[in-house]
């Protein structure tokens, strides 16, 4: 073999297990660094983590970049070894490996766990060892989760929801990342935001990968701005198809399974925010209303006076009352509410009087 090349770049810049590996192993990785048959043996790390002594025999090349999903593609780092952009020329089933060998700082200390960062609403955040093959039920007994549960995400290179018919079902870890979703989330907003992120990772080389992340964004955000169809689920569905058979690096297959598995798994929530227009969450601000409680206003018409949009309907003494056709949702009676009368209320709306009534006690 002419080349191998370890990565110790992470792929989620708050999940840097590859560098906190390294650091912590450093002696073990440049032994079996320097015991492979390579004629050129290269170490890629992030810009001012290599503390060490340079040892004879290995290329230490540092970054600019502290992160990227780019970084986990063989043929890209193959071009950082070149002093080129890690941008990817083809997947990493498709990179010839005959003269070029990629390896991970966890494979070159033989480590039998998986180390993972896990983020989300749980006790227990941060850097773990997780056994390689898990059920997702062992992963939340890992990290104190107990009842409260809707959803986890396995970031890329996996790309992977599930929900709580599939904790039993073991899964092969191979991402660094993993997130606890609970009911306080909504799906189709974190899905925006996974989407929003590839976004941001993709190289802008092959048109599936950079463009098809565009497209599902546009159509989410639709979603999220009471503007979806259910059509467009269906188209994302035929784009997620085309983007796998397509795309030239993981990034593109991985956002197409994170759609997929999201529509697998949590259809009817995502839906309900096209028939419904409703997210049960309270999350998605288009789907919010502004209530005023009957039990606490006062009719101070506080509220009133700063409406801009003039959606408040009463007067001294009376229950005030908000006209949802006329709210823009500024949130500004909200803030003048001294008596906490106002909410934000998402799919469960509370029992207002429909005109201004007298105040109880007036």
């Amino acid at each position: 073999m002419d080349m191998i090349i370890c990565n110790a770049m992470p792929l989620y810049h708050e999940a840097p297990v590859s560098p906190i590996l390294l650091k912590d192993n450093t002696e073990k990785v440049m032994e079996a660094l320097l015991k492979e048959p390579a004629g050129i043996r290269y170490l890629i790390v992030p810009e001012g983590g290599w503390l060490w002594e340079k040892p004879e025999g290995l290329t230490i090349i540092e970054t600019r970049h502290k992160s990227g999903f780019t970084y986990g593609n063989a043929s890209a780092l193959k071009k950082v070894t070149e002093g080129e952009k890690p941008i990817p020329l083809c997947s990493n089933e498709e990179f010839h490996s005959g003269e070029c060998r990629v390896v991970t700082v966890e494979e070159l200390i033989n480590a039998g766990k998986k180390n993972v960062y896990v983020a989300g609403k749980v006790e227990k955040k941060g850097i773990l060892d997780l056994d390689r093959k898990i059920t997702p039920a062992d992963i939340l007994a890992a990290v104190g989760v107990q009842g409260i549960f809707k959803a986890m995400y396995f970031g890329h290179p996996m790309g992977v929801f599930i929900n709580e018919t599939m904790m039993d079902q073991p899964v092969e870890l191979t991402t660094d990342y993993i997130e606890i979703l609970n009911e306080s989330d909504c799906m189709l907003d974190y899905l925006l935001k996974t989407a929003d992120r590839y976004g941001k990772e993709a190289c802008g080389r092959c048109v599936f990968g950079h463009e098809g992340v565009f497209q599902i964004r546009m159509l989410l955000t639709d979603m999220t701005l009471k503007k979806g169809k259910l059509s467009d689920l269906d188209l994302m569905l035929e784009l997620c198809h085309e983007m796998k058979r397509q795309s030239l690096c993981e990034a593109g297959f991985s956002i197409a399974n994170t759609v997929e598995s999201a529509l697998n798994c949590f259809k009817s929530e995502i839906e309900e925010h096209i028939t419904k227009k409703s997210c049960k969450a309270g999350v998605c601000q288009k789907f919010l209303t502004f209530h005023i409680l009957p039990d606490l206003c006062t009719g101070c018409t506080e509220c009133l006076d700063v409406c801009e949009d003039d959606a408040i309907l009463g007067k001294k003494k009376f229950i005030h009352v908000i006209d949802q056709n006329e709210c823009s949702g500024c949130g500004n009676c909200i803030d003048a509410c001294e008596e906490n009368a106002i909410i934000k209320a998402g799919a469960d709306k509370p029992k207002c009087p429909k005109k201004p009534l007298p105040c109880k006690s007036s």
